[in-house]
């Protein structure tokens, strides 16, 4: 039986989204990062570079989500959104492939960045456990 002072709580309610000027600077630098590493990927054309979208989106975004979950979502939008322009930047084929393959590839470990662990772990999180 549960006593009358402990309280069950099966999720929390949550919290509005707040835009604020962090949420800003994480889009310039995310967007910038993503510039700098699409850069990096014309200039070797390797595999390794092209792996290197996974690595600078997945590690950053957890690490920058940890602290605030809304920094986090600027860092991977500024980084996916950088591909657009990025596409358009000269008439080639090498800018066109490289900057719809990061708008893609970071759009997509977004989501499931934002489904795994942010979604589901809040949730899971928010169960308490209650005791007899």
């Amino acid at each position: 039986m549960m006593s009358d002072n402990k309280e069950q709580t099966v999720g929390r309610p949550e919290p509005e989204f707040k835009f604020t000027i962090f949420t800003v600077i994480w889009i310039i630098i995310g967007f910038i990062a993503s510039w700098i590493n699409m850069l990096v990927i014309l200039d070797t054309m390797q595999i390794w570079s092209y792996l290197s979208v996974i690595f600078t989106t997945i590690i950053p975004g957890v690490i920058i989500g940890l602290k605030d979950r809304y920094w986090g979502y600027g860092y991977m939008g500024g980084f996916a959104i950088a591909g657009i322009p990025f596409s358009f930047f000269k008439d080639s084929h090498g800018y066109l492939f490289v900057g719809w393959y990061t708008f893609a590839t970071a759009l997509f470990i977004f989501i499931i960045i934002m489904l795994i662990f942010w979604t589901a772990w809040r949730s899971i999180s928010a169960i308490k456990r209650v005791e007899d």
